[in-house]
C-alpha cells in the first residue's frame, strides 16, 4: 500500500513539473538581440527623396515661376508640407539678385532667398513650404536682378499629417567639423563615417546634416550620397577657381553609416565638412524633433557684425517661430562684406567652434547659406565673424522644429524637487539574467534599498540558495526606493536607482560574470519617482515622473552605451512610480494620476502613441503587468478598498472600460503578478500582518481565479515588511517561479512553488520557503 502511495505521488509530481516546463525553452547561451520598432509616423518628419524640379530654367528678371512639386519624380501627390530643395543659380552681366521661394497660395516675401551673382553657380539648400495646391513660386528678385539660370532638386520632404510609413526625426547639433581639408581627386569619391563625430550617435542615424565647403584650381561640381550608391540627380556644390565655396547638405548614409562625396570635375577639390544635426532613423532609440514650415519671414538685419567679433540673437517668438518648446530654427543667412570670409554660428553659452556655416568668397557680393539653428540655454544664437572685415548679416526664418510629442502636447517645465527621505522597507528588485558563456544557467541578481540608504546588489547560483552574496554597491552616497535593473544587450546589468537628492543615478556592472561594476553616473533632472528601467529593442529606458507630475524618459543613445539627458513625455498630473513593459511594438508604460486613474501609453523611441485612461478611481501603488505571448498586456492594481483588480487587452490591443475584482483579499501593498511556466498568471500580495497571499488562474488564459490562500505555512513567523515581488527563474531541474521579501530586519526570504505540494493541492500551489543569506553589516 504504502509503495502504491509513493508511486502515486511521483506521478503527480512529475505531472505537475513537466507542466511548469510546458513551453518554456532552456536558458540561452548569451543575452538576446533585438531591434527597436519604429515611432508612430507624425507630420513634420522627414522623408529622404531626390527628384529634379528644374533642370537649367531661366526665370526672367523680376518674374515669378509658379512650379508644381505634388506628384513630381516620386514625391507624394498630395499632402505636402515642406519641400527640401538645393537651388543652383547663375545670373548674367552685374547681377545681384536672389532666387525666393514661397507657397504658391502665399504673397511674395520680403526675404533674400537664394542669392547668385554672374561667375558661376550658388547653392542654397531651403525648405520651403507648399501651397494647399501642391506647388511653389520662385520669384527673381534682388538688387540687380537678371535673367538667372536656375537648377532645382528636391533633396526630402515632410507630410502635414501621419504619412503611412514613418520618417525621420531632426536634432540639432553644436557645429563640429567632421572633415579637415581632404582631398577628393578628380573623377573620384572620398567615403567617410559621421557615426559617433562630433555629437551624432554610433547608431540610428538615417542622414547628417553637415555644411560642406570646398575649394579647388579649376571649376568642377561636387556630390554627396549614400555610399552603396552612385551619383545621384543634381549637385550639392558648385566650385569656382580660386575660392571657398559651400552650401548645407542632408547626407543620406549607407548601410555602413557612411557618406560618398564624389567629385565630378578633372580638378581634384579639398573639402571640409561641418556637422550641425542629423536626422534619427525611425528605429533610434531616440527621436527627434519634427518640422513645422513657415512663409519665410525676416527676422533680422541687416546689421553689422565687427572683425573678430560676435552678435547674439534671440530667434524665437519672431517671425512666426513660437517664443518656447522650439529645438531649431531653419534660418536662412546673407552675408556682404568688402573682403573675404566667413561667419559661423552656434548656440550661446557656448565655446566658439573652429567651423564654418556660410561664406562670402566674392567682396562686395552677397552670398547666402542655411542652418537649422540649435538655440542655447537662453534662446540665443550666436552669429561670429573670425574675420578681419566687419561683415553685414540678415536673417530669414524658413522652418522650425518641436519636439516630437506623439500623443501628449508638450509639458510644462519641470519643477525641481527637494532632497529626499530615505523610503522604508521598499520592495526588492529580482531577475535572472541569460546565462553568460560557458554556463548554461543564469544567474538570480537581487538589488534593493535599505532603510539607511544604502544599495545592496545580490547574485546567486539558482540551484544553490545559500551561494547568494550581497555586495553594498551605493559607495557613500544614499539612495531610496526599489532602483530599477535591467539587462543590456550585451547581457550586462543596469542599475538606475534614486539617489535622495532627487536626480537618478545608473551604474553599469563591468563585466557580465563578476562583482565588478562601473562608474556611478548622475543624470541631471530631479524627479519625485523611484525609475522603471526596461529594454527596448537593444538598448534600454528608464521611466520616471517629476515634482510637477510630468512622466520623463532616460533612453541609453546607444546598445551597451551611455545615456543622453531627460526627455519629456506629458501626460502631466502624474503620481507614484510608473510600470513599464516591453512589447512587440515598443514600451507600453502605465501610470497613476493623482486621482488614482491608470493612464497608458506606447513609448517608441521617445515618443508617447496610443495614450489612454483606463481608470480605476482611487488605485494605490504600482501596477504589475503580465506580457503574454504576441505582446498582450494584463494589469494589476491595488483598488481604493484595499482589493486587487485586474483588467486584460483583447485582441485589438484595447483594455475594457471595467475592472475585474480578484477574489476578496484585502492588501497592505501593491500585488506582483507573472506569467509562471504552466501558462497560468498568478499573483502575490501581502497582508496587513505582514503574511504573503497567493492566487492564480484556474487554467491558463481562464480569467477565473483561485480563492486567495496564504502562501506561508501556519508555523511560518515570517512577517513582510516589504512588498514580495514574484519572478521565474531556471534551474537545474527545469522552470519554475518564486517570490522575494523581506522583513523588518532586512533579512530576505524566498518562497518558491513546491511541485509536490501543488500536485496534492485541490485549489491552491503550495510553496517551500528558505531564508537567503543576510546582508553585510552596516559600516
Amino acid at each position: 500500500m504504502r509503495q502504491r502511495i509513493h508511486k502515486v505521488l511521483l506521478a503527480l509530481v512529475m505531472a505537475v513539473v513537466a507542466a511548469f516546463g510546458a513551453g518554456i525553452p532552456a536558458a540561452e547561451a548569451g543575452p538576446s538581440q533585438r531591434v527597436a520598432p519604429a515611432v508612430p509616423a507624425a507630420a513634420g518628419q522627414f522623408h529622404s527623396a531626390r527628384a529634379q524640379l528644374l533642370s537649367g530654367a531661366s526665370i526672367a528678371a523680376s518674374a515669378t515661376l509658379t512650379v508644381k512639386v505634388a506628384g513630381v519624380g516620386g514625391l507624394p501627390a498630395s499632402g505636402l508640407d515642406t519641400v527640401w530643395i538645393d537651388f543652383a543659380v547663375k545670373g548674367t552681366g552685374s547681377a545681384d539678385g536672389a532666387l525666393v521661394p514661397y507657397p504658391s497660395d502665399g504673397t511674395r516675401p520680403g526675404v533674400s532667398g537664394s542669392l547668385y551673382e554672374a561667375g558661376g553657380y550658388n547653392h542654397d539648400l531651403l525648405p520651403v513650404k507648399v501651397g494647399a495646391d501642391g506647388a511653389i513660386k520662385i520669384g527673381n528678385f534682388g538688387n540687380v536682378p537678371t535673367a538667372a539660370t536656375v537648377y532645382a532638386v528636391v533633396h526630402g520632404y515632410t507630410l502635414t499629417s501621419a504619412g503611412t510609413t514613418a520618417g525621420s526625426t531632426f536634432t540639432a547639433l553644436s557645429p563640429a567639423r567632421v572633415l579637415n581639408g581632404v582631398t577628393v581627386p578628380a573623377q573620384g569619391s572620398y567615403t567617410f563615417s559621421p557615426l559617433g563625430q562630433g555629437g551624432v550617435p554610433s547608431s540610428g542615424v538615417s542622414e547628417v546634416v553637415f555644411t560642406l565647403t570646398g575649394s579647388a584650381t579649376a571649376a568642377t561640381r561636387l556630390t554627396v550620397h549614400p555610399s552603396d550608391t552612385g551619383n545621384q540627380v543634381g549637385t550639392d556644390l558648385t566650385l569656382w577657381a580660386g575660392n571657398y565655396r559651400d552650401n548645407l547638405v542632408i547626407g543620406k548614409l549607407g548601410p555602413d553609416g557612411k557618406v560618398t562625396i564624389g567629385n565630378l570635375g578633372t580638378t581634384a577639390a579639398k573639402i571640409w565638412a561641418d556637422v550641425s544635426g542629423y536626422y534619427a532613423s525611425p528605429q533610434a532609440s531616440l527621436a527627434g524633433g519634427v518640422e513645422r514650415p513657415l512663409t519665410p519671414a525676416r527676422v533680422l538685419g541687416p546689421v553689422n557684425v565687427a572683425a573678430n567679433g560676435t552678435y547674439a540673437f534671440a530667434p524665437l517668438g519672431k517671425g512666426g517661430v513660437p517664443a518656447t518648446g522650439v529645438s531649431a530654427v531653419g534660418l536662412n543667412i546673407s552675408v556682404r562684406s568688402a573682403d573675404t570670409g566667413y561667419v559661423r554660428v552656434y548656440p550661446s553659452g557656448e565655446t566658439p567652434p573652429g567651423t564654418r556655416t556660410v561664406g562670402y568668397p566674392t567682396a562686395d557680393r552677397y552670398n547666402a547659406g542655411f542652418v537649422n539653428a540649435k538655440p542655447g540655454a537662453d534662446g540665443k544664437i550666436i552669429i561670429s565673424n573670425p574675420s578681419p572685415s566687419a561683415v553685414s548679416v540678415s536673417l530669414d526664418a524658413y522652418a522650425y522644429f518641436v519636439p516630437s510629442t506623439g500623443c501628449t502636447s508638450a509639458p510644462a517645465p519641470a519643477r525641481a524637487a527637494a532632497s529626499l527621505p530615505v523610503e522604508s522597507f521598499s520592495a526588492t528588485n529580482v531577475l535572472q539574467r541569460s546565462a553568460q558563456q560557458g554556463t548554461s544557467l543564469g544567474m538570480i541578481e537581487y538589488v534593493y534599498t535599505d532603510n539607511i540608504g544604502r544599495l545592496m546588489h545580490g547574485r546567486q547560483d539558482p540551484d544553490s540558495f545559500n551561494s547568494l552574496q550581497w555586495t553594498a554597491i551605493s559607495g557613500n552616497e544614499a539612495f531610496t526606493g526599489t532602483p530599477g535593473m535591467a539587462e543590456q544587450a550585451d547581457g550586462r546589468l543596469q542599475i538606475a536607482a534614486h539617489n535622495t537628492s532627487g536626480d537618478v543615478w545608473t551604474r553599469p556592472q563591468k563585466t557580465g560574470d563578476l562583482f565588478e561594476w562601473g562608474d556611478w553616473a548622475d543624470v541631471p533632472q530631479a524627479m519625485a519617482s523611484h525609475a522603471t528601467l526596461v529594454r527596448h529593442g537593444d538598448t534600454l529606458v528608464a521611466f520616471a515622473v517629476d515634482g510637477s507630475g510630468v512622466l520623463w524618459a532616460l533612453p541609453q543613445k546607444d546598445a551597451n552605451g551611455t545615456y543622453g539627458s531627460w526627455v519629456r513625455l506629458g501626460f502631466s498630473g502624474l503620481t507614484g512610480t510608473p510600470a513599464a513593459i516591453e512589447v512587440g511594438n515598443g514600451v507600453r508604460v502605465f501610470a497613476l494620476d493623482s486621482a488614482g486613474d491608470l493612464k497608458t501609453a506606447l513609448y517608441t523611441g521617445g515618443v508617447l502613441s496610443q495614450c489612454a485612461s483606463l481608470g480605476g478611481s482611487g488605485l494605490k501603488g504600482t501596477p504589475s503587468l503580465v506580457k503574454y505571448p504576441g505582446g498582450k498586456v494584463r494589469i494589476f492594481a491595488r483598488s481604493s478598498d484595499d482589493s486587487i483588480v485586474t483588467k486584460i487587452q483583447d485582441d485589438s490591443g484595447d483594455f475594457p472600460a471595467a475592472w475585474d475584482q480578484v477574489g476578496t483579499f484585502k492588501a497592505a501593498g501593491s500585488p506582483s503578478a507573472l506569467l509562471s511556466p504552466a501558462g497560468k498568471t498568478e499573483v502575490v500580495a501581502r497582508a496587513a500582518d505582514g503574511r504573503l497571499w497567493s492566487s492564480g488562474e484556474t487554467a491558463q488564459a481562464s480569467g477565473t481565479w483561485r480563492d486567495w490562500v496564504q502562501a506561508q505555512t501556519s508555523d511560518d513567523t515570517f512577517s513582510a515588511a516589504t512588498d514580495p515581488v514574484a519572478f521565474t527563474y531556471t534551474n537545474t531541474s527545469g522552470p519554475t517561479w518564486g517570490f522575494v521579501a523581506r522583513d523588518a530586519d532586512q533579512r530576505s526570504r524566498l518562497y518558491y512553488v513546491d511541485a509536490a505540494g501543488s500536485a496534492l493541492a485541490k485549489s491552491a500551489l503550495a510553496f517551500r520557503k528558505v531564508t537567503l543569506p543576510a546582508p553585510p553589516p552596516a559600516k
